[in-house]
């Protein structure tokens, strides 16, 4: 018989990153302070977009202490 635990630290450490695409209008963006999740992040809009095939645009812009992400079409 196995147990199951719930909520362990190391089930959560699995989730892959969720980025709020979805709920992003023209003109909204969202602040990473890491370079290597900013373009993760782009990355992963490229792939958002192609994937529910949107007319949509995302940029990556670099600002004083980080990246952010804005959705521009």
């Amino acid at each position: 018989m196995y147990t199951i635990d719930k909520n362990t630290a190391e089930a959560l450490l699995l989730e892959r990153p969720r980025y709020p695409f979805k709920q992003m209008d023209i003109g909204d963006s969202f602040f990473l302070d890491d370079f290597r999740l900013a373009e993760s992040a782009r990355i992963s809009a490229i792939n958002y977009v192609k994937r529910h095939e949107l007319p949509w645009r995302f940029s990556l812009r670099k600002i004083d202490k980080g990246w952010r992400i804005f959705r521009v079409h």
